[in-house]
């Protein structure tokens, strides 16, 4: 797959701290575009975060990329020589991050901007290789074994214009008239604390995003507005699932693998969790032969 990073071909892991592209980015009350990020590598205060049983899963990954962020930049350096404006306020950071900016106005992190910031920082503390043991073959059953992928190869598209958040798009089937709005923080908790089953999370990303469809405000709850979803065609759903990724950016996150049973060999595709269990994706192993006793 093609590498969108703004630091392509660039191994990141070992050298502690990168700056990076995020697919939208903060902008700010004067409209200003920080999409650039400069992170660092996760310690021990950040892996505590990620088993801390008192926050939500949404709070613990705000709060582990807060942490691993040094600073927010406008990119390079302007055609003029003026240089890039910077952020390095850890409040407004956070608040950047968890979609908890008040009355300031601005523009939060979007979705797309967490899910790269993850996995930037997994590239910077744990390296490029990610292995993908244990995801079952849908048609045998079997677990995948001795497979792996490497992170610097995911696609990561950018949106067009980050200081644009709603859109009004005709769906071709149903010619109903949807309005959706960008994915932040604050909708990604409501439909986390909805626990929707795995059958039903294409369904759920298009609630957290959907605020009125024809003359149809959504109710808020999400069980009732996954009917409605559901009840849209197929060709109208990718219609909206096309159609909120330009708005905020994306991470190509489905993993293409065959099976590895020799009597299955199919190949088939499952989506990659940037979630809690990412960063506990073993990438090192320790031997006897390894250690010298004292």
């Amino acid at each position: 797959m093609p590498n969108h990073n703004n630091i392509p071909d660039l191994q990141v892991f070992g050298k502690g701290r990168g700056d990076f592209r995020l697919p939208t980015g903060y902008v700010d009350s004067n409209k200003r575009v920080f999409n650039h990020i400069y992170l660092r590598e996760m310690t021990g205060v950040e892996d505590d975060i990620m088993d801390d049983d008192d926050l939500n899963v949404s709070e613990r990954m705000s709060r582990v990329i807060a942490n691993c962020t040094e600073k927010l930049t406008t990119g390079s350096a302007g055609p003029d020589g003026t240089e890039p404006t910077v952020i390095d306020d850890p409040k407004l950071i956070l608040a950047a991050v968890s979609d908890n900016l008040g009355g300031g106005g601005g523009l939060p992190f979007t979705i797309a901007d967490r899910m790269a910031c993850l996995l930037y920082i997994r590239r910077l503390s744990m390296g490029e290789r990610y292995d993908i043991d244990g995801h079952p073959c849908p048609a045998c059953g079997k677990p995948v074994s001795g497979k792996h992928i490497m992170l610097n190869a995911l696609e990561i598209n950018f949106c067009k214009d980050a200081t644009k958040r709603r859109v009004k798009v005709t769906l071709p089937r149903s010619k109903k008239t949807a309005i959706l709005r960008v994915l932040t923080a604050s909708n990604e908790r409501k439909i986390s604390e909805f626990r929707p089953d795995q059958k039903d999370v294409k369904s759920a990303a298009i609630v957290a995003r959907l605020e009125a469809l024809d003359d149809l405000q959504l109710s808020g709850d999400p069980r009732e507005d996954l009917k409605v979803v559901k009840e849209l065609p197929k060709y109208d759903r990718l219609k909206l699932i096309n159609t909120f990724n330009i708005m905020e950016g994306s991470i190509e996150t489905e993993i293409e693998t065959t099976c590895s049973s020799g009597k299955c060999g199919r190949p088939f595709k499952f989506d990659l969790d940037l979630g809690q269990v990412f960063f506990s994706n073993p990438d090192m192993e320790v031997s006897l032969d390894d250690l010298e006793w004292v």
